[in-house]
């Protein structure tokens, strides 16, 4: 999770402050409600740059829009939407440049776009493929992908060639490893995977098959260990610190945070609900907050997480799919079901 680290780094280059310190967010306020248009068909992606200034946002017929991080106000149209389109199920920004978005599909495509310009490549096919997942290790020098085939690949983002496949069991994809090694694979179809934001060779990954695998791409057969609990269907994986967060498409304890070097839960953390949590996406704010939205509820809740305390909670009347936050959180972003993107911050 190369990004916590790139914000500070920033923030700290452009003599950017957060304003007076504080102890604790106590609340949520909703800052801006863009309404969209009916065809876009729902968000299923979003990704704010490292400043917080521009967010981007997926949409179910293939449309990619950018918008003003705080205001919402339109800025380019970076993919016409299409009807009969395939969705952009995963957003990030290039670690060392901020203007180069790249763009996971449910057809197995990769785009690079370029911000400024509006440019467009497609870079990467995977065929048979439907790319759920996708993240930079800190450096910038490789992304990995991985979805619906149970395979994870990396690539070289400089040349965008393929450099190592990671195949899961019963995939087509094939892999490094033997028979043994594979059968630590992936099972079932990925919806999350998440490099450490302090080594570039480590990534985390889960889905479908109850496990959270952790990688190393030093290796050939890829996977180093598991651990056993999250079923995960959505962007709802995060690292910091020697703690992964995951968030479960589960009614009960579908919040937990797990110790990365022992594989240990450390705790679960309460989502307020009355007919089940299940969750779509979940991530880190600053200040001991976690961040966590799905369809059980149809709502983002910023809760503690050592006190289980809920800050604040951001409604919608359809499932949250997508949710991405900037500055640890005093900036988020909520979409999904509605035709609407809800911005809000925690104050």
């Amino acid at each position: 999770m190369a990004r916590r680290m790139l914000e500070e780094s920033l923030r700290a280059a452009k003599g950017i402050t957060l304003g007076e310190p504080l102890k604790e967010f106590t609340a949520v306020e909703v800052l801006k409600d863009v309404k969209l248009d009916p065809h876009y068909g729902g968000i299923f992606s979003l990704q704010y740059n490292f400043d917080g200034s521009h967010l981007v946002a997926g949409f179910s017929g293939g449309g990619i829009r950018m918008y003003k991080g705080r205001t919402g106000e339109l800025v380019r149209e970076l993919r016409p939407n299409r009807h009969g389109g395939f969705a952009i199920m995963c957003l990030r920004f290039h670690p060392k440049d901020p203007t180069m978005l790249y763009a996971g599909s449910a057809e197995g495509h990769v785009y690079l776009i370029h911000t400024e310009t509006g440019a467009l490549t497609h870079i990467v096919t995977e065929p048979s493929n439907q790319i759920n997942a996708m993240d930079f290790c800190v450096d910038g020098y490789y992304f990995c992908t991985s979805g619906k085939d149970l395979a994870v690949r990396s690539y070289s983002t400089k040349t965008g060639k393929l450099d190592k496949t990671y195949g899961g069991i019963g995939s087509s994809a094939g892999g490094g490893g033997s028979d043994t090694e594979l059968e630590a694979g992936n099972t079932m179809r990925v919806y999350a995977l998440k490099f450490h934001p302090d080594n570039e060779n480590i990534f985390i990954t889960a889905g479908w098959d109850n496990h959270i695998k952790i990688w190393d791409l030093r290796t050939n057969d890829g996977i180093k260990r598991q651990i056993h609990g999250p079923h995960v269907c959505g962007d709802a994986l995060d690292i910091k610190g020697q703690n992964i967060l995951s968030g479960s498409w589960c009614a009960n304890r579908a919040l937990q945070e797990w110790d990365y070097g022992e594989g240990k839960l450390v705790r679960d953390i309460k989502f307020p609900h009355t007919n089940g949590a299940f969750l779509y996406c979940a991530e880190y704010g600053d200040l001991g907050t976690v961040l966590a939205g799905g369809s059980g509820t149809n709502s983002v809740e910023v809760i503690e997480a050592e006190t289980n305390k809920v800050i604040g909670s951001v409604p919608m009347t359809k499932p949250v799919q997508a949710m991405d936050s900037a500055l640890g959180g005093r900036l988020f972003a909520t979409g999904g079901g509605d035709n609407l993107l809800r911005l809000s911050a925690m104050i």
